[in-house]
């Protein structure tokens, strides 16, 4: 199995004049993959953790002419990831957060919706 050093270590051979992976969409998705096996090694929880089948479903734009990714590579270390998130426990999600929980929210204020509108005396008055 995989470590979250073991992904953020990984050197992937680089290409120019055979066909490759967009560098930068291969490494924003590695590092979601670092950000959730972190969170499933220490137990904390995250928000939005790739799981086995966000990787499997992850496609790349390819390069010719320019620099990329191998793109043998590549896919060999996404079918490790994949196996090690199938085996390893669920990444914890942190619960949704109720009214009352969202900071600034005025008292029985519903997240998403705008406070009622205060009139012209309440807001000089602080009321």
């Amino acid at each position: 199995m995989l470590t979250a050093d073991d992904v953020q270590q990984a050197r992937l051979p680089l290409t120019k004049l055979t066909e490759g992976y967009d560098k930068d969409e291969v490494d924003d998705l590695l590092a979601k993959v670092v950000a959730t096996l972190r969170a499933v090694e220490s137990g904390t929880a995250i928000d939005d953790p790739v799981t086995a089948d966000g990787v499997l479903q992850a496609r790349f734009q390819a390069t010719k002419f320019r620099e990329g990714y191998a793109q043998d590579a590549v896919d060999d270390l996404l079918d490790r990831v994949m196996t090690t998130l199938r085996e390893r426990p669920a990444v914890p999600v942190p619960p949704p957060a109720s009214a009352a929980q969202v900071a600034g929210a005025p008292d029985g204020a519903v997240p998403g919706l705008l406070a009622p509108r205060r009139s012209w005396w309440q807001r000089v008055l602080g009321g």
